[in-house]
Formats: C-alpha cells, sequence, structure tokens
C-alpha cells in the first residue's frame, strides 16, 4: 500500500532543498514619512549624450534622412517625461576639436583625415545640424538641446558664429552651452603645447575670454540667456577647489549649470579594474554619488548659488566606449543604469545624459542597421535604453520629485547585499509616489528566484495608495544583452524603436496590489520593480509608428504605469504581489513528485 502523505512529504522535502522557487526571507522595508533632502527633480532628469562626429549615424545626414526609428526610439522615451521635454546633449571631445563650416549645407558632417584616436573624431559640421536638431524635437514632441562649444582654442573665431546660430535656430528648444570640454585633461592630452601646466586661473581667464566673445553674435547677446554650463572636469581638479577659488561667482551672470563628467571606471588603454559584479553592488553605486560630492553640496546647499543646478553632462559605464560583455549586459546597461541615475538624483543633481557613440561600441543605447546613415533595416536595443525609460517612469510626479535612499539592509555600505531600494517622493505634498526595489542575485530568470520587499501600511497616501501597480525590469540573466523586459514588453525582436507585447519567462506582466495596509512587493531575479501609487497622472504616448521623414505618427495613450500592452497586469488580493510560476516550474514539480514517489516505492 502507498503512503501517500510520506511520498507527498518526500517530495515537498525534495523541493525545499533543490527547487529554485525558494525565496529569500522577507525584507521589512523602513519608508520615512518624508524625504530625506529638498532637492528636486524632474521625470527627464536622465536624457541621451550624443558624440557630435557620430550623430549622423542616428539622425541622418539631413532633415530629409531621419530614420524613423530613431525618432521612435525618442517618442517611447518622450512620451514618459510627461511635462518635460528630453534631454538631449551635443558635444563631447570631437566637439571641443572639431571645425564649424557656416557654408556647409550638403551634409551635416564631414570627416576629416582620420584621428590618431577614435575617442576624439574630429569632423567639419554646419548648420543643418541646428535645422536637423529642431525638427527632431518637433517630431518627438519636445526636446531641449545642450550645445557643446569649444575651448580647445580660447581664441577660435568661429565660437561665436556656433552659439549665434544655434541660439538663432533652435530657440526655445537651446535649453543651455557647455563651454570647454574637460579642461582638466587640456595638459595630459597636450592641448595647451606651450603651456606646461593648465591650471584653474589659466581656465578661468580663457573661459572669461570666450564670454566676452558671445555679448554680439548672430543670435545677439548670449550672455543674456544665462545659460551657460562649466567647468565640465572629469577626472583631475576638484570641483570643491574651483568653487573656492571664485568660479561660480565670478561667472554667475552667465552661469547656468555647474557640469561634470565621470565615468566609474577608465578602458581608454584596453585595460580595467573591475567585473560586473562590481556594478551590482550599491555600495560601489552609492560611493560613486559622493564623486566631487563637497563641490556639489556647495551648490547644492548654499543660498549664493541657488540659481545653478549640478548636471552630470556625461556618464556611461566605463570611458572610452565602454567594455565589451560588461557595458552590454543587463545587469550593467539596465540595472546599474537606473540604480546610479536614481542615486545622483539623490545627491543634488538635476539632470545626467548617459553617452552614446558610433557603432559597434559597448555602451551604446541602441544600433543603427548597417549600411548608410540613415538606410532601412532594423534596429538594435542595447541594455542601457531601457535604463532611460524606466528611470523615466521611476520619476514621473506632477509636481517633480524628491528622491530619497532606503539603504535597504544597509546596502549603502554592506558589500553583501544583493538589494537596493529608493522611495520618490511628490516635491510639494511630499507623498510617496513610487518606490524602486532592486534585486542583483545572480541567477537566471527561469530559476523564479524571487525577493519580497514589505511595504508598511501608511507608506502610501491613504486615497491613493489603495491600490499599486507593480511594474517589473528583467533579464534573462545578469549578461543578457537582448532579452530584457519591462512592464510585460520588450524591444527584442522589435527592428523599429517601439515596445512590443511578450509573454516569456523574462518579460513579466504588471501587477496590481491591494496596499492599504501595508503590502509584499516580490522581485524576480534578476530584476528590479517600480511600485506606483495609483495617482492621477498625465497621459503619456508608450507606442509610436514613424513611417516617413513627415513622422505621421499614431499614438498609444497609457498611465506611466501601465505596460500600454494588450496583456493587462493581474490584480493580487491580500496585499502579495507574486509572479505566477512559468509552466516549466509547474513541470519541473510534478516530475519531482513523481521522483520521490519512486524513491519510495511507488
Amino acid at each position: 500500500m502507498v503512503d501517500y502523505p510520506t511520498v507527498f512529504c518526500a517530495a515537498l522535502l525534495f523541493l525545499s532543498f533543490n527547487s529554485p522557487l525558494a525565496r529569500a526571507d522577507p525584507i521589512q522595508v523602513n519608508v520615512p514619512a518624508s524625504p530625506s533632502s529638498t532637492h528636486v527633480v524632474q521625470s527627464n532628469f536622465l536624457g541621451i549624450s550624443f558624440e557630435l562626429s557620430y550623430i549622423d549615424e542616428y539622425f541622418g545626414n539631413d532633415t530629409s534622412t531621419v530614420p524613423p526609428a530613431f525618432l521612435n526610439y525618442l517618442s517611447t522615451l518622450r512620451s514618459r517625461t510627461g511635462g518635460s521635454p528630453l534631454r538631449i546633449r551635443i558635444g563631447g571631445n570631437s566637439m571641443d576639436d572639431s571645425t564649424y563650416v557656416p557654408q556647409q549645407t550638403s551634409a551635416m558632417l564631414q570627416l576629416q583625415s582620420k584621428s590618431n584616436s577614435v575617442d576624439d573624431q574630429p569632423v567639419n559640421y554646419g548648420p543643418v545640424v541646428w535645422d536637423v536638431l529642431k525638427q527632431v524635437s518637433s517630431d518627438i514632441g519636445g526636446a531641449t538641446y545642450l550645445i557643446g562649444l569649444s575651448l580647445r582654442d580660447p581664441n577660435n573665431p568661429m565660437v561665436p558664429v556656433v552659439a549665434g546660430d544655434a541660439a538663432k535656430t533652435l530657440g526655445s528648444t537651446l535649453d543651455g552651452f557647455l563651454l570647454g570640454n574637460e579642461p582638466d585633461l587640456y595638459t595630459g592630452h597636450h592641448n595647451r603645447p606651450n603651456i606646461a601646466n593648465y591650471t584653474t586661473p589659466i581656465y578661468f581667464n580663457e573661459f572669461g575670454g570666450v564670454l566676452n566673445r558671445l555679448t554680439n553674435t548672430s543670435g545677439g547677446n548670449l550672455l543674456d540667456l544665462h545659460n551657460i554650463g562649466g567647468p565640465t572636469i572629469c577626472c583631475r581638479w576638484n570641483l570643491d577647489e574651483v568653487i573656492d577659488e571664485g568660479y561660480a561667482l565670478r561667472f554667475s551672470n552667465a552661469l547656468k549649470y555647474i557640469s561634470l563628467q565621470h565615468y566609474p571606471q577608465n578602458n581608454c588603454f584596453g585595460r580595467y579594474n573591475y567585473q560586473n559584479s562590481y556594478y551590482t553592488q550599491h555600495s560601489n553605486v552609492a560611493a560613486l554619488g559622493t564623486w566631487q560630492g563637497s563641490g556639489v553640496n556647495k551648490i547644492v546647499s548654499n543660498d549664493t548659488y541657488k540659481n545653478l543646478e549640478v548636471i552630470m553632462s556625461e556618464f556611461n559605464s566605463a570611458s572610452c566606449g565602454g567594455i565589451p560583455s560588461i557595458s552590454n549586459t543587463f545587469a550593467v546597461g539596465s540595472l546599474w543604469t537606473v540604480d546610479y541615475a536614481l542615486q545622483l538624483a539623490s545627491v543634488g543633481y538635476s539632470a545626467a545624459y548617459l553617452h552614446t557613440r558610433e557603432r559597434g561600441i559597448s555602451y551604446n543605447l541602441f544600433t543603427p542597421p548597417q549600411g548608410p546613415n540613415g538606410a532601412p533595416g532594423a534596429w538594435t536595443t542595447n541594455p542601457p535604453f531601457y535604463g532611460l525609460i524606466v528611470a523615466a517612469e521611476a520619476l514621473r510626479s506632477t509636481n517633480g520629485s524628491i528622491v530619497t535612499d532606503l539603504n535597504i539592509e544597509n546596502s549603502r555600505q554592506n558589500e553583501s547585499a544583493t538589494v537596493s531600494g529608493y522611495a520618490v517622493y511628490d516635491a510639494i505634498d511630499k507623498t510617496v509616489q513610487q518606490l524602486v526595489f532592486f534585486n542583483f542575485a545572480n541567477v537566471s530568470a527561469s530559476a523564479n528566484s524571487s525577493q519580497s520587499f514589505v511595504v508598511p501600511a501608511g507608506t502610501f497616501n491613504a486615497t491613493s495608495g489603495k491600490s499599486v501597480t507593480v511594474k517589473y525590469l528583467t533579464g534573462d540573466t545578469m549578461v543578457e544583452g537582448s532579452r530584457i523586459g519591462w512592464g510585460g514588453q520588450t524591444f527584442f525582436g522589435a527592428g523599429d524603436g517601439n515596445l512590443v507585447a511578450s509573454n516569456a519567462t523574462w518579460a513579466p506582466q504588471n501587477m496590481e496590489v491591494e496596499c492599504t495596509n501595508g503590502c509584499t512587493i516580490s522581485v524576480p531575479a534578476p530584476g528590479m520593480a517600480v511600485v506606483f501609487a495609483n495617482v492621477p497622472a498625465p497621459q503619456t504616448s508608450s507606442n509610436n509608428t514613424k513611417t516617413n521623414s513627415s513622422n505621421s505618427s499614431s499614438a498609444q495613450t497609457t498611465q506611466p504605469g501601465s505596460s500600454g500592452s494588450s496583456a493587462n497586469g493581474n490584480m493580487q488580493s491580500g496585499g502579495t504581489a507574486h509572479l505566477h510560476p512559468s509552466y516549466s516550474t509547474i513541470t519541473l514539480i510534478a516530475a519531482l513528485f513523481t521522483a520521490a514517489a519512486i524513491s519510495v516505492g511507488l
């Protein structure tokens, strides 16, 4: 006679020791009643930085050849920034080294003689650039541009011409100018061959001299715009000392931004220190956020500088194009990008720009098809682009957002922590709008591993927090480059810059969770979740179809917490969000039950 209870218990015992369904103990989350700072950011916090010499690979050669897929990517992002335009920066080393040719109208860019360094390839560029940028802004529903101005030659007579033409054409879409790019490296890069040591006093004088020439341009007195950014340092100089030496006060009538650029590691010489695991330790992200922290705090906490904003005008996972098998992975390109962006927002930055370069660079956001610029064909979406759209949704709020690192499981200091989290508060009423939870466990999505986060009662507004929407960013594995899902949608298999619905294990659907008396949010690994309080929010467009250069479009309107997919999320009663086990999991359980039964003689 078969002892069925024994068989069942044996199966459960076998399952408890061997099943990937086993979950870690739930983590009690402490969410402060009010944010830890007063620093406000907008949903367009995370923008895109394009290297000047390669923008034609993305924007095309002129206003008639802007690729529809590229417009779809930008529209997908713009639809998530609410009332704020998409931030785009055009610059880099090549902007500091290129030549403006006002008469050049046949093509946006013309390559100069091949540079000795792919990281600084000069081009000739003309006013077509401004025409294209203005059209793109119109086509996607709003972009705002940060334009680089050269300081390589402080006496360059073309700098006022560049600035005047850009201001005149871009109009209200011009956010500002960054004067100079990484001047703290001018000595090391031999950009001042007659100066043994390029110091900050020399820089101040050159910076001021160029500003004086911006008072008389074809666009008028550009200093009246108060939209200059600097010092755009990255490496050798200390912002704290630059501020103490009087930079911000001396140029206060012109400055809008205090700009910085920083990468967590250097791959310019083909050598690097950190592997993927470095990026998934939240303590390293918190440490990165303290770079130039003293100088940043002087700007954001001192009323003397209340009209200045600190921005990270260029960053990515590693300098000089990133690192293959690191920068182009889900762990780094997607999860780390969101984690670091939220960290920067929490410590005083007002904007950050994720850098992208020419085809074949591992940290790029997306890859155009091979062939001439603007050629038809499928585009490839890379992991960092997911980071952009998730950050925009996580920071959405009608009144602006204040971000607080929740230091879950002491993750800011604990190098062994595999979780982290943030609270995003409304800037006016200080209520929690979103919670963000990360699960950095290095397992495959098919393992169905997850971590539960217990959200206490009273976290959300009594009215808006009765039911919350949980949206997941997940990858098939930590090193995945394509199979990535956000809210039950993915770019995988779509080559036109639009998200498509997916029922894959690695693309779980949204969940609706009752949270009146608190709730438990289960986050799959590897992945993260954004928990949205169901508050009224501006309608946003999530899917766009650009078909030609005239850019007729059809848009599907969704709430920021929605996937925009026909596959709706599931309502979970009892205040717990758990993902449904996959078919493979059910099959595994059945197989284990059978194996256990056989082992006891069934």
